[in-house]
């Protein structure tokens, strides 16, 4: 068993991550903790899959997906609390990138590995398809200012990073209080803070 579980950035690629979350609470120790940053997000990489798809209808006159199926952010935290964590904390960052053109944002995500691994794809793409999703792409979606440092025209891709800890329950951890035992109202201390500044 372990004190700590640690994942960056690759949890987007488990096909069932209820089974993961509840595998790393199984090994982790009473008070141990989870603590990830996954790629999700409604909005992760959206531009590239409008542009796809409609590059996709036009040429081809259907389209299937390409980009793969991201975890949403609200549903992270009941992930993390149907698999039995405690004092569950998740928090979402939206990052955009600045590229040349779609064409340079596609080869980089090859490069990188993250192509499309969902099993109902096309399995080949033509070039004529590729060409008119890039069009659409930086007619679409342009840098929003419109001109990166350089002073060329840019796109911009949107990527969203979800945060996440949890820990495996354990008497040491702070419990709520019961219902109905609070003595104040939170209203009334606010305002008594605040009458007693002035």
């Amino acid at each position: 068993t372990f004190d700590l579980v640690l994942s960056s950035t690759s949890m987007h690629w488990i096909n069932d991550l209820p089974s993961l979350m509840s595998e790393i609470h199984r090994v982790l120790k009473p008070d141990g903790c989870f603590l990830f940053a996954m790629v999700g997000g409604g909005s992760t990489l959206g531009e590239l899959s409008t542009s796809l798809s409609l590059g996709e209808l036009e040429r081809e006159g259907g389209m299937s997906p390409h980009v793969g199926p991201f975890v949403d952010f609200s549903d992270v935290g009941s992930l993390l609390s149907s698999a039995g964590f405690n004092l569950t904390t998740v928090d979402v960052d939206t990052v955009k990138l600045a590229y040349p053109n779609a064409m340079v944002l596609m080869e980089h995500l090859q490069r990188m590995g993250e192509n499309n691994a969902c099993l109902n794809r096309r399995p080949f793409v033509s070039v004529d398809t590729f060409l008119a999703a890039s069009c659409v792409y930086d007619t679409m979606f342009p840098l929003i200012d419109g001109e990166d440092d350089d002073g060329s025209g840019s796109v911009e891709a949107t990527v969203q990073i979800i945060y996440g800890i949890g820990w495996v329950p354990h008497d040491s951890q702070p419990k709520p209080k019961e219902r109905g035992s609070a003595k104040h109202k939170v209203g009334d201390v606010v305002v008594d803070e605040t009458k007693s500044e002035k």
